[in-house]
């Protein structure tokens, strides 16, 4: 699912020109420095191209998701939410393959944990034109 998912991002991303990056793990971003957080989400965009320095991002990437393992479940719905919402990610998303579930959290409209399935088609925030056919996201993990 990572591979699929960051791959449909990531030729969207690229087909807009802009300064905006699609990043699969790993690729550590840098939210605090005291106490030092980094954490390393699953995928990420960035668009502010200033907090790449080669190594890393260093702040808030633009948009996260997260793919549920279940042996993690708790960081990313709790500790990682907190975590995404305080240093200023513009939107997170909770992809759970388990139960087919998405959970969007939109937090410059304080729009969190909002749920949808895999038979959803979900609107990318960050973007006007960007929606993430789910079905289709399925049907690439199946052929």
């Amino acid at each position: 699912m990572l591979l699929e998912l960051s791959s449909y991002l990531n030729s969207y991303v690229k087909s807009k020109k802009g300064p905006c990056k699609v990043f699969p793990t790993p690729f550590d971003v840098k939210l605090d420095d005291h106490p030092l957080l980094i954490v390393q989400p699953d995928i990420m965009i960035v668009c502010d191209t200033f907090k790449l320095d080669g190594k890393r991002c260093n702040g808030a990437p633009d948009f996260i998701i997260e793919i549920v393992s279940p042996n993690n479940s708790s960081d990313d719905y709790i500790k990682k939410l907190y975590y995404y919402k305080k240093y200023g990610v513009r939107e997170y998303w909770i992809v759970d393959p388990n139960r087919r579930t998405v959970s969007v959290s939109y937090f410059e409209r304080d729009m969190i944990s909002i749920p949808y399935t895999f038979s959803s088609t979900i609107k990318v925030n960050i973007y006007n034109d960007l929606y993430v056919d789910f079905k289709e996201i399925e049907q690439m993990l199946t052929s």
